[in-house]
């Protein structure tokens, strides 16, 4: 029954022009098990094809011998693929790629903002306990899971410009205490409209691991995470995930690893790690692009004439029309803001653009008046 729901859904929905993607999905090979590690790396890549085409995914729960079961596919979409293709698969080291092929057609009229890049910040890693390091002595794992999700973030993420404050100390925000304030502080300090915030919950392994002579077996350790994503300009948390994975620490139970080192990355633990960020950055990305590209008045440059800290970098060029939005926080109990929105009654148009700002002119000046420092454009 899904199969023929889904069969129909990608017929009677094909808009008229389809668009070509490739897709790569990567999977850690665990115990030497090569079909499931086949099986995981097949799975991503239909999923990043899937988000391609407008689709939500919420799961796949079955690949047989690298080949998607569609029944088991279980997907909201408008959009569809056809011709899916492996272009390429193999092994590399501990890990196993697939690189898939399809003619996606996106579903008419949705997400119109993913045109745009959103301007995302991320927040260093809140380590939740910090005596899980000692077996390792990986001090160090928060910058390093800061620093792998910031290069995964740059090499996948299509929806979004990722910023990186290189001097935010560690634990600066701690994911889940909703301390708004801050969150639109340091999100204005660096020109942000989302912020990523990752929270490690549990690095520990399952059992004592005591020093041997001969390793016959490792211990597994686990990599927990949750992840936030906040609007840091309607300040609302619009993303909130659990990821739990494990895999074996292969290292003596003596030995200091550094987590910036490639000993680290190339280890089973260090492999499942990075496949969990990508997987986080690929869903962050999709999310975002059906989000509005939102900017902010940072300067007034005359009566009709403003600043905005949005430019080349978000997809902007001149002459383009942006939505003026007065905008106000009520902060009621708990420091909990409450938002009030208002569109302008005039667009204003880019006259002057540069990689990171652009000049923006009031299309009617009579309509401007009230325009001030905080107030939003907007391009849906």
């Amino acid at each position: 029954m899904k199969l023929l729901i889904l069969m129909i859904a990608m017929l009677v929905s094909i808009p008229s022009q389809a668009v070509w993607y490739e897709a790569k999905g990567h999977a850690t090979i665990i115990s030497q098990d090569v079909e499931q590690a086949r099986s995981n790396a097949t799975q991503e890549a239909v999923k990043q094809l899937l988000l391609y085409s407008g689709a939500s995914v919420t799961s796949i729960s079955q690949v047989t011998e690298g080949r998607l079961t569609l029944d088991q596919l279980e997907v909201v979409s408008k959009g569809s693929l056809h011709n899916l293709k492996v272009l390429d698969e193999g092994r590399r080291g501990q890990q196993y790629f697939v690189v898939l092929q399809a003619d996606v057609f996106p579903a008419t009229g949705q997400c119109k903002a993913s045109g745009f890049s959103k301007n995302l910040l991320l927040l260093p890693p809140y380590l939740k306990q910090q005596n899980q390091v000692r077996v390792g002595q990986i001090h160090e794992i928060s910058p390093a899971v800061e620093q792998r999700t910031y290069d995964i973030a740059r090499q996948l993420g299509s929806q979004f410009n990722i910023k990186h404050p290189p001097k935010l100390p560690l634990n600066y925000h701690q994911p889940g205490v909703h301390d708004f304030i801050a969150i639109k502080d340091i999100a204005h300090r660096y020109g942000a409209q989302y912020l990523l915030g990752i929270e490690l919950e549990n690095i520990s392994l399952d059992q004592d691991y005591a020093p041997k002579h001969f390793n016959f077996s490792y211990p597994q350790r686990y990599f927990i995470i949750n992840v936030r994503v906040y609007n840091a300009i309607d300040l609302e948390e619009i993303y909130n995930k659990r990821f739990s994975v494990n895999a074996p620490w292969e290292f003596d139970a003596r030995e200091i690893v550094s987590p910036h080192s490639a000993k680290f990355w190339r280890s089973a633990y260090g492999q499942t790690v990075n496949d969990t960020l990508q997987t986080v950055i690929s869903e962050v990305d999709a999310l975002l692009a059906c989000q509005p590209l939102q900017g902010s008045i940072v300067k007034v440059l005359g009566p009709d004439r403003w600043q905005i800290n949005l430019g080349h970098a978000n997809q902007l060029n001149p002459g383009m029309l942006l939505s003026l939005i007065h905008q106000n926080y009520h902060w009621g109990q708990w420091e909990i803001p409450r938002q009030e929105q208002h569109i302008a009654d005039s667009m204003v148009r880019i006259e002057q653009i540069y990689q990171q700002s652009a000049i923006v002119v009031a299309v009617d000046p009579t309509m401007t008046a009230n325009i001030q420092l905080g107030d939003l454009v907007s391009k849906q």
